[in-house]
C-alpha cells in the first residue's frame, strides 16, 4: 500500500513538471517567437506602411477638401443661372424697353439683387451690365463677404471692358475669369430668343470659396490656379521658403486643357500634395505645401508605437509566465486531488475558496457545486424511490393474485350485463380500469394525458354512481396536450381527494378538471365546492412539505404526487391547495415544460 502511495506521489509530481515544462513552451511558441518575430517584421516594414498610410492621408485630405471647394463653385454657377430662372431682370428690362421708366427698373432690379445676393457668404458683390445703354449703375455687395463699394469701383475701372470682351464670345455659358487680384464669374443674360440684353457678373470671395483647402491636414501653405493663371496665392508673411513654394507650384501647375479628369498626387521630397480637376470646363490646380515636422513627427508616432508594442510583449510575457507558474499547478494539483476522493465515492467534499483568479476562483466552486450536486442526487434518488415505493403501497398488497381478482371482475361483469344491469356492469368495467392502472403490468413511469384521463373516467364513473344527482364535474382539456407524457397516477389522486373533501351541507358536490399550458409550464387545475378549515391548511402544509409524516397520517396520495413532481421537474414544479374564493377550493399542479418528457 505505501508503495503504491509513493508511486501516486512521484506520478503526481512528474505530472506537475510536465505542466511546468508545457507552460515555458507554450508561452515560447504562442507568444514570444509569434510577437518577436512580428515585431522585427513590423520594425523594418513600418517605415513603409507609414509613408503609405501618410500619404493616403494628405490625398484623401486634399480630394475631400477639393470636392467641397468644387461644390461652392457648383453653388455659385448655380446662383448666376437663378437669375435668368426667376426671370425678374428679364421683365424688368422689357418693360423699360417699352416705357423708358429707367426709375422703376432700377428699383425693381436692385431690390432683387439685394434680396438675392446681398446675404451670400461666397458672393461679394453682383453686377449687371446691360447693353443697352443705362443711366444707372445695378449693383449689390454682400457685407456678409466683407465687400464694400470699393469693389465695385475697381470693376468698372478695371474690368469692365474685359469681361464685356470675355462675355461676346461666350453664348450661354459661365466662366471664371482672374482679372488683377478678383475673381469673376461671368454669364450672359438672354431673351426668350437667346439674344443677350445684359451680362451678370459676380465677384468671388476667394477666402469663402476656397476655405476648405485650409483644413487640409498638415498644411502649411497652398495655391491655387485656374487654367494656368493662379487666383489665390501663397503667404509670404508665414513661410522664409514660399518664394521656393511658389516657383514650385508655377512647375507643377496644369495649363488648360492639360486635365482630362480628376487626378491627385503626393510628393513626399518636397511635402507638397497636388490635385487637378475638372469644373465647369475649366481647369483648377490645387497644391498645398505641408509642415515638414509635422508630417515626419505622424511618421515617427507609428515607429515609437511598435516599440512599445515590443516592449509591452515582453513585459506581457513575463507577467503571463508568472501568473501561470504561480496560480495554475496548485489548484489544478487540488482538483486532481479532490477528483480522485469523488472517484472513491467520497461525495460531497470541497475545497476552500480561491482567491487567486477568477477563472480558477469559479472553476473551483463549480466543482464544490458538482460534488455537493452528486451528492444531492444521490440523496434524491433515495427519496424518490421511497416516494414510489410509498405510492405503490397499496398496490402492492392489492396485487396478490391479480389474475383471479381481473378473471373474478369478468364474470361479475357478465353476470351483470346478461341480468341487463348496465350500471353494475359499468361501474365493474370502470373498476377494472382502476385496477390496471394500479398495478401497471407494463412498468411504465410516464403515460399520457389521454391514457391518464382514462383513469380519471373510471374514477369519476364510480363515484357518479355512487352520488347520483348530487354530483356534477366538468372537464376542460385542451386537446393539443393529450399527447404530451406526465407521470402515472398524478391527476386521479387530486381528483379523488376534491372529491373526497369537497361538497356542501346538502352533500352536494360539485367538481372540474381543466388541463391548459403556457410557454413555460403544463397546469392541472382541479376544483370543488366546500371551504377548507384551519385545521385542513395545516394538514395541506405539512403533506405538502419535507417534515416527517406521522405512521397514521392519511392522504399521503397528494403528498407522493408533489414530491415525484419536485423530484422530476425541479422545485418550481409541484402540487398547491388553497381557497381562491368562498366556497371554491383549488388545486393546481404545475410542471415545468422544458423538463417534460415528450
Amino acid at each position: 500500500m505505501k508503495k503504491n502511495n509513493r508511486y501516486n506521489a512521484l506520478n503526481k509530481e512528474g505530472k506537475k513538471a510536465n505542466l511546468t515544462f508545457g507552460m515555458i513552451r507554450l508561452l515560447v511558441i504562442c507568444l514570444v517567437v509569434p510577437f518577436g518575430a512580428l515585431s522585427v517584421v513590423l520594425f523594418f516594414s513600418s517605415a513603409s506602411k507609414t509613408s503609405n498610410q501618410v500619404r493616403n492621408t494628405v490625398v484623401t485630405s486634399m480630394e475631400n477638401a477639393a470636392e467641397n471647394c468644387n461644390s461652392n463653385i457648383e453653388k455659385v454657377i448655380q446662383e448666376s443661372k437663378q437669375a435668368s430662372y426667376d426671370n425678374v431682370i428679364r421683365t424688368s428690362y422689357l418693360q423699360f424697353l417699352k416705357d423708358k421708366n429707367e426709375a422703376v427698373m432700377y428699383r425693381e432690379i436692385s431690390s432683387y439683387l439685394s434680396e438675392k445676393y446681398k446675404y451670400n457668404s461666397m458672393i461679394s458683390s453682383t453686377i449687371v451690365v446691360f447693353k443697352e445703354k443705362t443711366t444707372m449703375e445695378y449693383y449689390t455687395y454682400s457685407n456678409v463677404a466683407g465687400a464694400t463699394y470699393a469693389s465695385i469701383s475697381d470693376f468698372k475701372n478695371n474690368a469692365m471692358t474685359q469681361i464685356k470682351s470675355v462675355a461676346q464670345r461666350m453664348g450661354t455659358n459661365t466662366k471664371f475669369i482672374e482679372i488683377g487680384e478678383h475673381l469673376y464669374l461671368v454669364r450672359n443674360l438672354v431673351t426668350s430668343d437667346y439674344n443677350p440684353y445684359a451680362i451678370i457678373v459676380m465677384e468671388i470671395n476667394k477666402s469663402n470659396m476656397f476655405k476648405s483647402m485650409d483644413n487640409v491636414v498638415w498644411r502649411e501653405n497652398g495655391a491655387i490656379f485656374l487654367d494656368g493663371d493662379m487666383v489665390c496665392e501663397p503667404d509670404y508673411e508665414n513661410d522664409i521658403n514660399n518664394e521656393k513654394f511658389k516657383i514650385y507650384a508655377d512647375n507643377n501647375k496644369r495649363n488648360y486643357g492639360e486635365v482630362t479628369e480628376t487626378e491627385s498626387n503626393y510628393d513626399s521630397n518636397n511635402y507638397t500634395v497636388n490635385l487637378y480637376t475638372r469644373c465647369n470646363n475649366q481647369q483648377f490646380t490645387y497644391i498645398v505645401k505641408l509642415n515638414r515636422m509635422e508630417v515626419l513627427n505622424e511618421s515617427f508616432t507609428y515607429v515609437y508605437i511598435y516599440v512599445l508594442i515590443i516592449l509591452i510583449t515582453i513585459l506581457l510575457a513575463a507577467l503571463t509566465f508568472y501568473y501561470f507558474y504561480r496560480n495554475i499547478n496548485k489548484p489544478i494539483s487540488d482538483l486532481m486531488e479532490m477528483s480522485e476522493k469523488i472517484e472513491e465515492g467520497e461525495y460531497g467534499i470541497t475545497l476552500p475558496a480561491f482567491e487567486g483568479n477568477k477563472e480558477f476562483g469559479k472553476l473551483i466552486d463549480t466543482f464544490n457545486h458538482m460534488s455537493l450536486g452528486l451528492e444531492e442526487s444521490f440523496n434524491r434518488i433515495y427519496a424518490e424511490e421511497v416516494a414510489l415505493r410509498d405510492a405503490n403501497m397499496q398496490a402492492l398488497q392489492s396485487q396478490i393474485n391479480p389474475h383471479f381478482l381481473n378473471n373474478t371482475l369478468e364474470i361479475i361483469n357478465w353476470k351483470a350485463r346478461m341480468s341487463g344491469n348496465h350500471d353494475v356492469s359499468g361501474m365493474i368495467e370502470s373498476l377494472g380500469v382502476m385496477m390496471e392502472a394500479t398495478m401497471n403490468r407494463k412498468k411504465e413511469k410516464f403515460i399520457t394525458i389521454e391514457e391518464e384521463l382514462k383513469y380519471v373516467d373510471a374514477y369519476l364513473y364510480i363515484i357518479h354512481q355512487r352520488f347520483g344527482s348530487r354530483f356534477h364535474f366538468d372537464k376542460d382539456v385542451d386537446e393539443n396536450l393529450l399527447n404530451l407524457k406526465i407521470p402515472r397516477l398524478i391527476v386521479q389522486p387530486i381528483v379523488e381527494n376534491a372529491v373526497e373533501h369537497g361538497g356542501d351541507k346538502e352533500g352536494n358536490i360539485i367538481g372540474s378538471l381543466k388541463i391548459y399550458a403556457d410557454y413555460n409550464n403544463l397546469y392541472i387545475v382541479v376544483h370543488n365546492n366546500g371551504n377548507m378549515t384551519e385545521a385542513d391548511k395545516a394538514k395541506i402544509e405539512i403533506l405538502l412539505s419535507d417534515q416527517k409524516l406521522e405512521e397514521n397520517v392519511h392522504n399521503i396520495g397528494i403528498r407522493n404526487v408533489n414530491m415525484r413532481l419536485k423530484l422530476l421537474y425541479g422545485e418550481n414544479s409541484g402540487l398547491s391547495i388553497e381557497n381562491i374564493d368562498d366556497n371554491l377550493t383549488e388545486s393546481k399542479l404545475k410542471i415545468d415544460r422544458f423538463k417534460m418528457e415528450n
